[in-house]
């Protein structure tokens, strides 16, 4: 495909230099890792998905099941999943979903600056923020960071201690609230699922989450999966990622990049099925993100550098780490967009005065 007929097909506006498709962000458990590398604001401290029983005290219910039963499997969800095969463990089951869900909503981010307020305040309304992860920290960022500039949409793929859900109404709210639409109540999301029976359509209301994924990954100009490691246990997410990502028609000059801590020859054959050519970039940090290094002009700032050649000044918010001061920082930047936005609507109106 040539570089115009890719500008047509991606609503890239050359006389505006901007691009209308979005970016979407996936996210795992090591980014709320990253976020708290020293614990959440009291201390609790972040597990990886392999390191959940310990953090929530289950160490020694496994032990005692695996005392009847022999192993369970290696890490969590497996042995999980291996309870639910056994079909005789319903109460313990019962625990272990209280416990999970008992930690994780106490987590809190820390009072200074993280990825997650990056990522909230660094996107704009077009593009989408979808998480794997349990806790709330992305609600508390969009708490946080609300009144400032239009934000990304954002959804939660396995679920959130933060997020209930009313199946009728087929809506999502902060947990503890009524539908918004009938009143009634809402029921929490739910968090855990046997690793290999997981059916993201069975349930209405992640069915719709995963549905946005679905339509957001088909238009995706940038992608960017911090991690998250697309495990091979995982083979309904994986799926839905892969064949969706493939059909996207212009996904021969989209841009991948992984952040992830790993070994870069681990994370490469984690995601080569995923990915085109040489089109993907992989590091350790989210400074340097597409997001970081371009606030709020990721997806435009790679279509200028792509599609132009033409690249653009960087913008970063490098050594901010108040809260106030990111939000003042995003502020002058969605200014521009809202005058850019007035302007174009009034030069491309033949009508207007």
């Amino acid at each position: 495909m040539s570089l115009a007929a890719y500008a047509n097909t991606a609503r890239f506006d050359v006389k505006k230099n901007q691009i209308q498709n979005p970016h979407v962000v996936i996210l795992g458990a090591g980014t709320s890792i990253a976020a708290c590398p020293h614990g959440d604001a009291n201390g609790l401290m972040l597990p990886s998905l392999q390191d959940v029983q310990e953090a929530t005290g289950l160490t020694e219910l496994f032990y005692e099941i695996e005392e009847k039963e022999g192993s369970l499997g290696e890490g969590f969800e497996a042995k999980y999943s291996r309870l639910h095969q056994l079909g005789n463990y319903k109460n313990e089951i019962g625990k272990i979903n209280d416990a999970v869900r008992s930690y994780f909503a106490q987590l809190q981010l820390p009072d200074h600056v993280t990825p997650y307020d990056q990522m909230i305040l660094g996107l704009r309304e077009k593009d989408f923020i979808f998480t794997f992860n349990w806790d709330s920290f992305l609600l508390q960022a969009l708490q946080r960071c609300s009144g400032v500039a239009e934000m990304p949409s954002i959804h939660f793929l396995h679920g959130c201690v933060g997020v209930a859900f009313c199946a009728s109404c087929k809506v999502k709210s902060n947990a503890g609230l009524p539908c918004p639409k009938c009143g009634g109540d809402m029921t929490p999301s739910q968090l855990l699922y046997p690793v290999m029976e997981k059916d993201y359509d069975s349930d209405p209301v992640i069915q719709d989450e995963w549905n946005a994924l679905r339509h957001a990954l088909d238009d995706a100009y940038f992608i960017t999966v911090y991690g998250y490691s697309a495990p091979v246990t995982d083979v309904a997410a994986r799926k839905i990622l892969i064949d969706t990502f493939s059909s996207n028609r212009f996904r021969e000059m989209a841009e991948v990049e992984i952040i992830d801590i790993r070994d870069r020859d681990e994370i490469e054959k984690s995601w080569s099925d995923f990915y085109f050519s040489h089109h993907y970039g992989i590091f350790e940090s989210f400074d340097n993100s597409q997001i970081f290094r371009h606030f709020r002009r990721s997806c435009d700032a790679f279509a200028m550098a792509s599609l132009q050649c033409n690249p653009v000044p960087e913008n970063t918010p490098t050594g901010i780490s108040a809260i106030t001061e990111l939000r003042e920082f995003a502020k002058p930047l969605y200014q521009e967009e809202k005058d850019n936005a007035q302007f174009w609507k009034d030069h491309e109106n033949p009508f207007s005065s």
